[in-house]
């Protein structure tokens, strides 16, 4: 296994904000810390953690908002100058200037509609950014290499992980399976040779 980082996405609520001035605002947490969030894998599902420092000095700069993580499509914000991306206590934080275009126009309807009540992101995340505990099938990131996008999406509910960490966390199970057959084999020899 190398370390190579895969992107991974994962989905959160979405809402938006009435502008005095007219312009089309989204505002949401992408990203709550702290939480524990089901994510829902072709293995199984776990439990996932994103720690409070997973973003600190992670450049936040060049983030883009788009619909559907489809990078085809001309992005709705991109910070710093249309998009706003902080963190606080409770998670990141976003708030973003759509443009006067008719796909906005329809996402910031839907949303305000709530037809469209979601918001997923995309990042990266190396082996020495996060942990796997087998026996809680809890995965903890603590280090963000990378945010790629917030997007609004139809369907907040499903999550997905990289093939990384799928691959880290098959390995913690695997390696608990050996442990647990070599303590059955101890047992087993043990009871023989009394």
């Amino acid at each position: 296994m190398n370390n190579k980082t895969m992107k991974e996405t994962r989905h959160i609520e979405i809402r938006a904000e009435q502008s005095e001035s007219k312009e089309m605002v989204i505002t949401g947490t992408p990203i709550v810390f702290n939480t524990p969030t089901k994510i829902n894998d072709p293995m199984g599902q776990y439990t996932e953690v994103i720690q409070r420092n997973a973003l600190d000095g992670v450049d936040l700069t060049d983030t883009r908002l788009l619909v559907s993580h489809d990078y085809n499509k001309i992005p709705l914000a991109k910070t710093p100058k249309t998009m706003e991306l902080w963190t606080d206590e409770k998670g990141l934080n976003m708030r973003a200037v759509l443009p006067d275009t008719e796909e906005a126009r329809s996402v910031y309807t839907a949303v305000s509609r709530g037809d469209m009540t979601g918001m997923s992101f995309s990042f990266t995340c190396d082996r020495d950014g996060q942990s796997y505990d087998v026996e809680k099938r809890t995965r903890t990131i603590s280090r963000i290499n990378k945010l790629y996008e917030c997007s609004i999406v139809n369907f907040p509910a499903y999550q997905t992980a990289s093939v990384e960490a799928r691959n880290q966390m098959q390995e913690a199970e695997q390696e608990e399976k050996r442990k647990e057959q070599a303590k059955i084999k101890i047992n087993q020899l043990l009871k023989r040779g009394i």
